[in-house]
């Protein structure tokens, strides 16, 4: 091979590294250039995650939340047919205690369930053994101040209701009861307030725990084993630094129900009372449905613990543990309102710079029993549809 032809065999062979090499050294350069443009996003959306800051709400804004729409579309599915009246222990109890766990979570609160055994009862047509225990829902929003977080005000409702029958039921039929107002209006109506409080995180200065108890209709199960097995505080479980318990049972009758609470001599707190009284100028139904009560319902256990306790419920119906006990019944405005109220009497109780006091004086244990202190009323008959 002659020098000439040596000599571009090499030019060539040159000209083929020197490509090679400076497309290498542009493709590192691009490479550089993008992961230096990724670094500066990646930085840039750190510092707008650092700068961003969750929305505050108002407590105008919280209160504004709850609503009619959400209250009437959680009821009716507590109580249709797929939950099968709800009974403790049963399919359609289970079904309906995650639906409220769920309820919690979304509002990004903190739940847990609390199990307990029970006695299997009302196994329906499709004779359903069910579980030998429930459980309580509950979930929580720590308290803000340092010096109050550890006082607890719970606001509670029971979640169950008799299944098909016929134990507990007025109607003795072996048929679905859906326990619309008793209680799945006190269930939604909690769900709602759980929400408007989720809203004012960092603003709520004793910590609120929301309880939805199951076996309620066995005989206030629920709620008694929560009382002699408390879970707050959280670091240190006492039942005495509960301060107030305030409870929803029956609450979608507003105006409709034949009899009514009310406030009589026996108020567990002169405290709450003035909180009834200085919200009845809002609210002016506030002194015809709130009540220390008389047992009958979840509130019972907390006051026979020396714990002030206030009572809401709409009064009783015709159609009180009968398959009647139907959503179409509901009047959905007046629950809206009564779910507001629940709210801000439990706000209320929360931001005191003072716990209730306890009227001893006026101390008489309650029975533990469900029929919501009208233990010797008639009704009239319900008649199947």
């Amino acid at each position: 091979m002659s020098n000439r032809k040596i000599l571009l065999f090499v030019s060539v062979l040159l000209l083929i590294v020197a490509n090679i090499y400076f497309a290498n050294l542009y493709k590192k350069a691009k490479e550089a250039e993008r992961i230096a443009s990724a670094i500066e996003e990646t930085e840039n959306s750190i510092e707008e995650i650092i700068e961003e800051k969750p929305k505050e709400y108002t407590y105008e804004e919280a209160l504004a939340a709850i609503n009619k729409k959400d209250l009437k579309a959680n009821l009716e599915y507590l109580a249709s047919d797929e939950l099968e009246g709800r009974m403790s222990g049963k399919k359609g109890n289970v079904l309906a205690a995650d639906f409220v766990k769920k309820k919690y979570e979304s509002f990004g609160l903190d739940t847990m369930y609390q199990k307990f055994s029970i006695r299997r009862l009302n196994p329906g047509p499709k004779r359903e053994l069910g579980n030998d225990f429930t459980q309580n829902i509950i979930a929580w929003i720590p308290g803000s101040d340092p010096l109050l977080k550890d006082e607890i005000v719970v606001i509670g409702a029971h979640m169950d209701h008799i299944g098909y029958g016929p134990s507990m039921s007025r109607s003795r039929r072996i048929a679905i009861h859906p326990g619309a107002d008793d209680n799945a209006s006190g269930t939604v109506a909690l769900i709602e307030v759980a929400k408007a409080f989720s809203m004012l995180k960092g603003k709520v200065k004793r910590t609120v725990v929301f309880q939805s108890y199951s076996a309620e209709e066995m005989g206030l199960i629920g709620s008694r084993y929560y009382c002699n097995n408390p879970l707050f505080p959280v670091d240190n479980p006492n039942i005495r630094k509960h301060i107030a318990m305030v409870n929803m049972d029956m609450v979608g009758y507003l105006g409709r129900g034949q009899h009514f609470t009310g406030f009589n001599s026996g108020n567990s707190s002169p405290n709450i009372r003035l909180i009834v009284n200085d919200l009845n100028k809002k609210y002016s139904f506030a002194n015809s449905i709130t009540s220390r009560g008389s047992g009958g319902s979840d509130h019972a256990p907390f006051y026979n613990k020396r714990i002030p306790v206030a009572f809401l419920h709409t009064g009783l119906h015709a159609y009180y543990h009968t398959p009647e006990d139907t959503p179409d019944k509901i009047n959905y405005d007046g629950l809206t309102e009564v779910a507001k109220y629940a709210f801000e009497l439990t706000y209320n109780i929360a931001q005191k710079e003072s716990a209730p006091a306890f009227n001893i004086d006026e101390f008489e244990e309650m029975p533990y029993v469900h029929d919501h202190g009208y233990k010797e009323l008639s009704f009239p008959s319900v008649e199947k549809k």
